[in-house]
């Protein structure tokens, strides 16, 4: 069968002949092309750089030399980073058989502070709000004991408000890492963050990423966290209380958070807060900040009306800070503010912004002084508070 369609009245032959004259013609087109064009580099591919590799090509492949410091960061840190692992008892009541108890295990990460036994966690790897912690083991994982040997742990202080803790245990020869200086971190910058997700399985996890941000606040249930750096190397839930580490593989911060349901948002304290925080931990137990002694509650036209019904009498404004409660032997209570004064401005600046006095106090150092302007019932006056120093506040 023909694939083409002649007339039957006029010769094929002269067809055949331009046909094949035009392809000649092509071919030495294309050869002009290649040789004096460059269209022959473009066309050849070095065979270095082919997408598929032979088994001979793959064994001349080598780890380039950001891997091998990265490899050598990893081997190098990661004999300092522990398990932590929690026993907690958790209370349950039953309307039949009363009230039952039950231990929950969890897991986190720490990193040895000091080489005497010092271990940094986060506080919420070792307090549990469900129930009371009975037990913690830290966990080492070194070459000498490489599928782990535990420790039982003690806690030396913890601080809520900025989620770290202090434990120790009886091994005083730890491996300890080099700190690194977290005002110089910049976005953008090699972050490797270590743990252990999840569980035991998964120990020593290493995550690579940048960091996306600094100065970034995370609001929670126990406050406002300041100044966390945000980073996209994967956090979650067992990296807690693990260390966030630079090229150099210095800690530049400890991994604390994860926004739920994101991608790659994750945030760690910044190491110059982290290691201030350890140290006074470990040398009082406690952590000193200066304060005034008063809790209240913030007030804008949005919710006035609110708060003016329940305490039964009308605000002189609409917005400021009505203290709730002074704390006994404070500089607030020393001052003579009381209950149901209504702070409206703090070293001259109007109180739009709920944080406004919790940060000028937290920038104050202790001794230094502060000016309210505050009514009392009607009347404004005035005062300059000493700011103390507040035991865990």
């Amino acid at each position: 069968m023909n694939l083409f369609h002649f007339n039957s009245h006029e010769p094929r032959y002269p067809y055949v002949f331009v046909a094949l004259l035009s392809g000649i013609a092509g071919a030495f087109l294309i050869l002009l092309a290649v040789r004096f064009t460059g269209l022959g580099a473009a066309l050849t591919v070095p065979q270095e750089i082919l997408p598929f590799h032979t088994p001979e090509t793959i064994k001349s492949i080598t780890v380039n030399n950001y891997e091998k410091n990265t490899i050598a960061v990893v081997e190098r840190v990661s004999p300092s980073v522990v398990m932590i692992s929690t026993n907690t008892v958790v209370e349950n009541f039953d309307f039949f058989t009363g009230p039952e108890l039950r231990n929950v295990q969890s897991l986190g990460s720490g990193v040895v502070f000091r080489k005497d036994g010092y271990i940094l966690t986060n506080n919420h790897v070792i307090n549990n709000e469900t129930g009371s912690t009975a037990k913690i083991s830290v966990i080492l994982f070194t070459k000498k004991y490489s599928s782990g040997k535990a420790y039982p742990a003690k806690i030396v202080g913890a601080d809520p408000q900025t989620d770290l803790a202090v434990l120790r245990i009886s091994n005083r020869e730890l491996s300890t890492l080099d700190w690194g200086n977290s005002d110089n971190v910049k976005s953008g910058q090699t972050a490797i963050a270590i743990g252990n997700p999840l569980s035991s399985d998964l120990k020593t996890t290493v995550t690579l990423g940048v960091i996306s941000s600094k100065m970034r606040n995370l609001k929670d249930e126990s406050g406002i966290m300041r100044n966390m750096l945000q980073t996209d190397a994967s956090i979650n839930p067992g990296n807690s209380g693990g260390p966030l580490l630079d090229s150099n593989g210095e800690v530049i911060g400890i991994n604390t958070a994860v926004i739920a349901n994101s991608q790659g948002i994750g945030f760690a304290i910044p190491s110059n807060t982290a290691k201030t925080i350890a140290e006074q931990l470990i040398a009082k137990g406690y952590v000193a900040r200066p304060g005034l002694g008063i809790s209240y509650f913030h007030f804008t036209p949005d919710n006035v009306g609110v708060l003016e019904d329940r305490i039964g009498r009308q605000l002189p404004v609409d917005t400021g800070l009505l203290v709730a409660r002074v704390l006994k032997n404070t500089p607030a209570e020393k001052a003579g503010l009381q209950p149901g004064d209504i702070i409206v401005k703090i070293n001259g600046k109007r109180v739009k912004d709920v944080n406004l006095l919790q940060t000028i106090v937290a920038e104050s150092s202790i001794g230094s002084k502060v000016k309210l302007e505050f009514y009392r019932r009607y009347k404004l006056q005035k005062v300059e508070i000493k700011i103390g120093e507040l035991k865990g506040q």
